[in-house]
C-alpha cells in the first residue's frame, strides 16, 4: 500500500497526450485510467469495480449491468488514470520490500511500450483460468483481490502469486457505503485486515491497494493523508476496459481497449468475469501487435497512478 515515506514518482495526468515521455522512466510504467476522470462522465459514480460488495456476481447480475453498458463506467475508475513515473527512487519502507517474494521472471519494465494488465474482484472461479492464459502467453498481471472472497480460494491465490503475479488488495467488503461514508477509518481497517489474511496465504504482506470504484471522487486530501500514514500505496488506472458491462458482448471489451490505449505505458482495468476470460487472449494479442510488452507491479519499482496525482501514493 502506500509507503509512509511516499513515492517520489511524479504523476502524469492521463489527459496529457505527452505521457509517452513516461516511457523513459526506469520505474514501472505510468498508467492512465480507462476513462480519464475529466474526459469520462462515467467516473462520477465510481469505476469499473462496479461489482460492489458482491464481487462474485453471477451472469444474471452481469446481464443487469450490461443494460447499463457504457453508461456506468464507475468501476473503471472515474477519471482517466493519472500517470506517474518513478524516478529511480523506490520507496524505502516495507511497501517497497520486494525481496520477500520476487516474481519468478523479469518482466520487461524498461521496454519502450509497456502495459500492466490488472484484474479486480477476485479471487473466484475465474482466477485460475486467467492465470493459465497469462502463463500460456508468458506474461504476468496484477490482481486486486477482495478479502471477503479469500476463504475457500486460498489455493488459487497462492498459485497466482507463485506464478509471478502480484497480489494486491481491493478491500474486504467492496461496499461503497462501508468504505466511504464514515471517513477513512473503516477503509483503512478493511485493508489492514485483508493485508493480514493475504500474508497468511502468500507469505508476505502486500501494500498496493485499489480503492473500489476508484479513488475519485470519494477520497479527498485528508483521506489520502490517512492512507499514506497507514503505509499503503494506491493504484487507479489509465484504461477502463468496461468489461463488467459487457457480459454478453466480450468483443466490446476489446473495442474499449483499442479506443483507449495510446500511451507508452498503460494500466488496464479488468475484472475476473466470464466475458473477460473469453476476450483476454484477443486483448493480449492486440497489445502485442501494437508493440507492447507486459509488466507486473513490483514494489521496488513503484510509480504513482492515482486520479489525484498524489505523488505519495
Amino acid at each position: 500500500m502506500n509507503d509512509k515515506t511516499g513515492s517520489s514518482a511524479t504523476v502524469v495526468s492521463p489527459q496529457l497526450e505527452s505521457q509517452k515521455d513516461n516511457s523513459t522512466s526506469s520505474g514501472p510504467e505510468a498508467v492512465q485510467e480507462g476513462n480519464n476522470p475529466s474526459d469520462d462522465s462515467s467516473n462520477k459514480d465510481g469505476n469499473s469495480d462496479k461489482p460492489s460488495s458482491n464481487t462474485n456476481s453471477n451472469d444474471n447480475d452481469e446481464q443487469a449491468e450490461q443494460d447499463q453498458e457504457a453508461q456506468d463506467p464507475k468501476d473503471s475508475g472515474k477519471d482517466d488514470s493519472q500517470v506517474d513515473k518513478d524516478k529511480n527512487q523506490a520507496p524505502v519502507d516495507k511497501n517497497n520490500d520486494a525481496s520477500k517474494k520476487p516474481v519468478q521472471k523479469d518482466d520487461q519494465n524498461n521496454a519502450e511500450k509497456v502495459v500492466y494488465l490488472t484484474f479486480d474482484d477476485g479471487p473466484g472461479k475465474f482466477t485460475s483460468q486467467i492465470v493459465k492464459i497469462l502463463n500460456d502467453n508468458g506474461i504476468h498481471a496484477t490482481f486486486f483481490m477482495v478479502g471477503g472472497n479469500l476463504s475457500g480460494n486460498e489455493k488459487a491465490v497462492k498459485k497466482a502469486h507463485e506464478a509471478g503475479n502480484y497480489i494486491g488488495m481491493h478491500s474486504m467488503s467492496h461496499d461503497k457505503k462501508k468504505l466511504y461514508d464514515h471517513g477513512s477509518s473503516p477503509f483503512i481497517k478493511e485493508f489492514q485486515k485483508e493485508q493480514g489474511m493475504m500474508e497468511d496465504i502468500i507469505g508476505t504482506p502486500p501494500w498496493l491497494i485499489r480503492a473500489p470504484y476508484g479513488s475519485a471522487p470519494m477520497i479527498d486530501k485528508k483521506f489520502r493523508d490517512d492512507i499514506v500514514d497507514a503505509g499503503f500505496k494506491m493504484w487507479d488506472w489509465t484504461v477502463d476496459s468496461m468489461d463488467w458491462s459487457y457480459s454478453k458482448h466480450p468483443e466490446k471489451i476489446l473495442q474499449q481497449v483499442k479506443k483507449q490505449v495510446h500511451r507508452d505505458r498503460e494500466v488496464i482495468l479488468m475484472h475476473e468475469r466470464s466475458q473477460t476470460v473469453k476476450i483476454l487472449p484477443d486483448v493480449i494479442s492486440y497489445l502485442k501487435s501494437k508493440g507492447y510488452t507486459f509488466a507486473v507491479y513490483k514494489p521496488d519499482q513503484h510509480f504513482s497512478v492515482n486520479f489525484a496525482k498524489d505523488n505519495r501514493l
